[in-house]
Order: structure tokens, then sequence, then C-alpha cells
């Protein structure tokens, strides 16, 4: 991209030396042509390699953070979440780590901690199960947590 500019800015000076000299100026628009394709080749490459780029740094983020809440509704939240360096992304990455940071020192009721994974147990086929449930009920609405 750079040489098309150079090659661009030298066309275009001398084109305009030879206007200043008075001289009549012949411009050769094949080469005019092969100076500005070269120079819009250049500049639609660059866009497309930054494009992609950045798209990498959106995507790669995105999957490990779908992967981490799949992992987080399984029960599993005894992990980090880490990114690349240069990825985007990284305060909601933050924010989930705080999260599951949260969640290994408040289990939810009814799960069973077993080391650094909390696991919740479903309910017995064949066990009733609307005892529990109206207690839960009957209970005062929980506090909000502040952050």
């Amino acid at each position: 991209m750079l040489v098309s500019v150079v090659a661009l800015t030298l066309y275009c000076s001398n084109l305009l030396q030879a206007a200043a000299a008075g001289r009549v100026v012949a411009i050769d628009d094949a080469l005019l042509m092969l100076v500005v394709g070269g120079f819009l080749a250049a500049t639609a490459a660059v866009v497309g390699i930054q494009s992609v780029r950045l798209s990498n740094r959106v995507s790669g983020p995105e999957f490990r953070l779908r992967q981490a809440l799949q992992r987080i509704r399984t029960g599993d939240v005894g992990f980090r979440i880490t990114l690349r360096r240069g990825d985007l992304l990284v305060a909601l990455a933050h924010e989930c780590n705080q999260l599951l940071d949260w969640l290994n020192r408040n289990p939810p009721n009814g799960a069973h901690t077993g080391g650094d994974i909390v696991e919740v147990r479903a309910p017995l086929e064949g066990v009733e199960a609307r005892a529990p449930l109206e207690r839960l009920e009957s209970r005062a609405p929980l506090e909000s947590v502040a952050p």
C-alpha cells in the first residue's frame, strides 16, 4: 500500500510540476490506472486483513465465554475464563470470573460442594417434592446481593 501511495504521489507531483512550468501535459491513462488500481487493491487487502483480525479478536472470546456458560449450567464452577492477549470482551470475561468466584463462596441452596465443583442434585424419581416446595414458598423473599 505504501508503494502505491508513493507512486501516486510522485506521478501527481510530476504532473503538477509540468503544469506549473507551462508545458502541455499528456496524462498516460495506463499508468494512472495502474497506480490507482494498485492503491485500491492494497487498500482492499489491508481492510480485508484487518477485518479478519478483528473478527477473530471477538469470535474467540465469544466461543470461550459460551463454553464457560455451558460448564456453569452443568454445575461446574471450579474454573477460570482466560483469554488471549489482545482479545476483546475482556471486561465480560472478568465479570464471569467474578461470578464464578461468588458461586464458589456462596453455593446455591440444595447444592453439594465437593472441592471446587458445585453439583446440584436432581430430585429422586417417585419422591413427593411438594412439601419442600411449599416450605420454600412460605419463606421471605431473598435479599438482593450487592456486587
